[in-house]
């Protein structure tokens, strides 16, 4: 256990109680302290990511439903928005954590390393928020968190895409 997850295991917080959650990219990383962090703290929480290894999540924290998919492809996210609304009846908040880098001198990136990063953290973000809006406009709204990482902030010469 992390120090992340082990800080919010202990936490008597109930913030997101009745507050249903979506994570993308939730296997591992920011996305599975993020499930963690949501699911100590009372949310009922769907983990998605690309990876197989998602499903651990619902034997490590008992109420996670988990489920498989590629977010660059749109019937992932309406598949995903729809495991929310089937487990627990709405969703509430939306974390588009997934994410992909491309550590290549822009003097050798091509357009096919580009399209992919894009596809991920453009499209695939977009086709997330979208299903999440849809299903949040019947519930009076909710929160759409989308997470970027330091390269997203600055030119790295090495991570162009």
């Amino acid at each position: 256990m992390t120090p992340a997850t082990a800080s919010a295991a202990t936490s008597e917080s109930t913030e997101f109680a009745g507050k249903i959650a979506l994570v993308t990219g939730a296997a591992r990383g920011v996305g599975r302290e993020t499930v963690a962090l949501l699911h100590a703290r009372g949310a009922r929480v769907v983990a998605l990511d690309l990876r197989p290894d998602v499903t651990n999540l619902a034997e490590e924290f008992p109420g996670v439903v988990t489920t498989n998919g590629d977010i660059t492809q749109e019937e992932t996210a309406h598949r995903a928005v729809a495991r929310a609304l089937d487990a627990f009846g709405g969703l509430d908040i939306l974390v588009n954590n997934a994410g992909r880098t491309q550590n290549k001198p822009v003097t050798e990136t091509t357009a096919e390393d580009w399209d992919t990063v894009m596809a991920v953290n453009a499209r695939g973000s977009f086709f997330c928020a979208r299903e999440a809006f849809r299903a949040m406009k019947s519930r009076a709204g909710g929160a759409i968190v989308s997470t970027g990482s330091y390269a997203s902030t600055v030119a790295l010469p090495e991570g162009v895409a």
